[in-house]
């Protein structure tokens, strides 16, 4: 399971930060990741849940966004968004595509 040592990075992270900018309290912590990452969400939450505690971010209100892959044809010349990563060109089945 990558997203626990993905999260202690990033509680490392809000740790340092809190303490430069002199913060008790994290109440809300946002996150991105690419859909390629592979991430699932419920993992990190779990993880951020057991990895909070007894930390300035306990019980912050964690949200999880997952960024679409975009990729371009090279053959038709058309930019898509992709949910999952497809191999082919929803517009003309080439394999020749570039993530953007």
């Amino acid at each position: 399971m990558h997203e626990m040592g993905i999260v202690q990075s990033i509680m490392e992270i809000l740790d340092q930060q809190a303490s430069i900018h002199n913060v008790r309290k994290i109440v809300r912590v946002r996150l991105e990741f690419g859909a390629l990452t592979a991430v699932m969400p419920e993992a990190i939450r779990f993880a951020f849940d057991v990895l909070s505690k007894d930390t300035v971010a306990e019980n912050a209100e964690l949200d999880i966004a997952i960024i679409p892959i975009k990729v371009y044809c090279l053959d038709c010349l058309k930019e898509h968004i992709l949910e999952n990563y497809q191999p082919l060109c929803p517009s003309c089945n080439s394999g020749a595509l570039q993530i953007v």
